[in-house]
């Protein structure tokens, strides 16, 4: 069963879209490329924030 996270970060223009072959994959940006840290997902407004990490911000894609 896959899980859908309807969260802003996942429809930021900055997104690294997730590998569907690695089971509970973490989700990616280019902001953290290793992983978006989980006060980012769950108890930041990403939306509000000035940049995110690494001179990237979220950008509502199109």
């Amino acid at each position: 069963m896959s899980i859908k996270l309807n969260h802003p970060c996942t429809r930021c223009i900055n997104s690294i879209k997730r590998d569907p072959s690695i089971p509970y994959g973490k989700h990616k940006c280019n902001a953290f490329p290793a992983g978006i840290p989980y006060e980012f997902l769950w108890q930041k407004d990403v939306t509000q924030l000035e940049e995110c990490n690494n001179g990237y911000k979220f950008e509502e894609s199109t």
